[in-house]
């Protein structure tokens, strides 16, 4: 179903895009109910579409807009943030793509991150390159060059960090998932198949499996998994972390390299769906 947030939108220039995130999440979760909300690409368009999203208590949101955390207006920033806190305390789950640039998100040669997924509210989700068996089973991931990762210049260190940063300022992204568009996803869009990638397919990635999560956990009759990044960062420093997570040990995104534990190039790694369920659902 298409929602109209401000009035929706007849801009057509993203529709690859809108198609990437809504295949891959059908493509993992083919029973979950998947509504699309459109919105005016401008300030208040963006605004609008999060208010809508938090107000109708959507159990899970995947987003793949995002922008440099300076380019955002300080009105939309506080907005947003503030959306989101709603959004945690509700039990949403919210995951945003951590940018395709690598550690130089605006372009300009610094360091710098993509908002929302610097939001501490929202779960970043950064990139790997994907390697399979020859029977097409999950073999190994490296970092993925263009994963999205770094230091906010907003955002203080949450406490669900803090074990992991020493720093004044949060860290992206959280998590990751295959995001390389060499080993990334067969899109149907326009008309024609294509293969696509990006940051912007590994948060639809998450929220896919966070759907299954939801329906393991109802059928068991427990908790959804709500703000993911309270229960990933609680899983990730216990001893099922290697059970529950593919740890990305190679790799960098220009300034920062991936390595055992956290990083700011792919976060905790990739989920191993099985384990995850079994370790927090038993």
């Amino acid at each position: 179903m298409v929602v109209k947030s401000d009035g929706g939108t007849t801009d057509t220039s993203g529709e690859d895009e809108v198609e990437l995130d809504i295949e891959v999440v059908q493509a993992i979760a083919p029973g979950a109910t998947i509504d699309v909300y459109e919105a005016p690409n401008s300030d208040a368009g963006e605004a609008a579409v999060y208010a809508q999203l938090v107000s109708a208590d959507v159990p899970i949101i995947s987003t793949s807009w995002g922008q440099d955390e300076a380019a955002e207006t300080p009105a939309n920033r506080v907005a947003l943030n503030t959306d989101f806190q709603e959004a945690a305390a509700q039990g949403q789950s919210v995951y945003a793509a951590s940018g395709d640039d690598g550690s130089d998100d605006a372009g300009n040669g610094g360091t710098s991150v993509d908002f929302p997924a610097s939001d501490p509210y929202v779960t970043g989700s950064g990139g790997t390159t994907l390697k399979l068996s020859s029977s097409g089973a999950w073999s190994s991931e490296k970092a993925w060059s263009g994963s999205g990762g770094g230091v906010s210049s907003y955002f203080a260190t949450p406490s669900f960090q803090s074990g992991v940063n020493t720093g004044s300022y949060r860290d992206v992204p959280d998590v990751a998932a295959d995001a390389d568009p060499s080993t990334g996803w067969a899109i149907y869009t326009g008309g024609a198949w294509a293969e696509y990638g990006g940051t912007s397919a590994a948060a639809p990635n998450w929220a896919a499996f966070t759907a299954i999560y939801d329906s393991e956990a109802k059928a068991l009759g427990k908790s959804s998994l709500g703000f993911a990044n309270a229960s990933i960062y609680a899983l990730a420093q216990s001893s099922n972390y290697k059970s529950a997570f593919h740890d990305v040990t190679s790799g960098s995104n220009g300034a920062y390299s991936a390595k055992a534990g956290y990083d700011q190039v792919t976060g905790w790694g990739s989920y191993n769906g099985a384990n995850f369920l079994a370790d927090e659902l038993g």
